[in-house]
């Protein structure tokens, strides 16, 4: 059994180094003796695992040995997940929330590691979402940011969600279908463990520190079941793009 702290694969090595180019410097190489409790996902190449220093459940992404690693895989490998990220902003009209989709997706992304002389990418475990949520696209085969567009234009709607409601998820897709670009506004199923909670603590407290929550979305509770009026959707939608809330 082999440990390796550093990755030594040119091809590998350049893709790191062009994201250090970026202000993100999103990608790093990774020790994977920092790598514990890996067990088997329900995605084909991918593991669960853990961090030693923090515990934070991580995904591994297999991409194979220093044979399968040639450049050319490596450049369709960055290619599928976006890499680096900086590369892709620019200011195309049809997709300028692109750029904020492709940076808090690739956030979750840690960078790569090496055993047993295969490769694989690291990232959080929320990354799994994008897999099951939003798929790749079945024309340019792009792992996806949305629900809905891809970066090469295609409109796919995406069918890995489930708010577990038939209605909700009608009224869902229903706005989605309705949209005519990548800009227009669209309702989405947004798992809650995807919902980010922040703390922030006051510094200038002494002894025991208050903490103050921050969210960067307004939960708002909806009375629905199977049986809700569809006149109760059109009041919620008119609600939310009103702010009456």
């Amino acid at each position: 059994m082999s440990l390796a702290s550093r990755v030594n694969n040119p091809a590998l090595d350049e893709l790191v180094q062009s994201s250090l180019e970026s202000e993100c410097r999103e990608l790093k190489w990774i020790p994977y003796s920092e790598v514990i409790d890996i067990r088997s996902s329900p995605i084909d190449n991918v593991c669960y695992a853990r961090t030693s220093y923090d515990s934070k459940i991580i995904l591994l992404v297999l991409l194979g040995n220093d044979e399968t690693c040639t450049p050319t895989f490596v450049c369709e490998f960055a290619k599928v997940y976006s890499l680096p990220t900086h590369e892709y902003n620019n200011d195309d009209s049809q997709f300028r929330r692109y750029k904020k989709w492709l940076e808090n997706r690739n956030k979750l992304i840690k960078g790569f590691t090496k055993y047993d002389d295969n490769y694989y990418m690291v990232a959080y475990e929320r990354f799994h979402h994008y897999y099951s949520r939003y798929g790749f696209c079945s024309e340019c085969g792009r792992l996806r940011c949305g629900p809905v567009w891809c970066i090469c234009g295609r409109k796919e709607l995406s069918d890995g969600w489930s708010s577990n409601n038939k209605k909700l998820d009608e009224f869902i897709k229903s706005s989605q279908i309705q949209a005519n670009s990548a800009n227009d506004a669209y309702l989405e199923w947004i798992p809650f463990d995807c919902i980010e909670i922040r703390r922030y603590i006051h510094r200038r407290y002494l002894g025991s520190l208050p903490t103050a929550i921050s969210c960067e979305v307004k939960l708002i509770p909806l009375e629905i079941t199977d049986e809700t009026d569809d006149d109760y959707y059109v009041k919620v939608n008119y609600s939310a793009n009103t702010n009456e809330y």
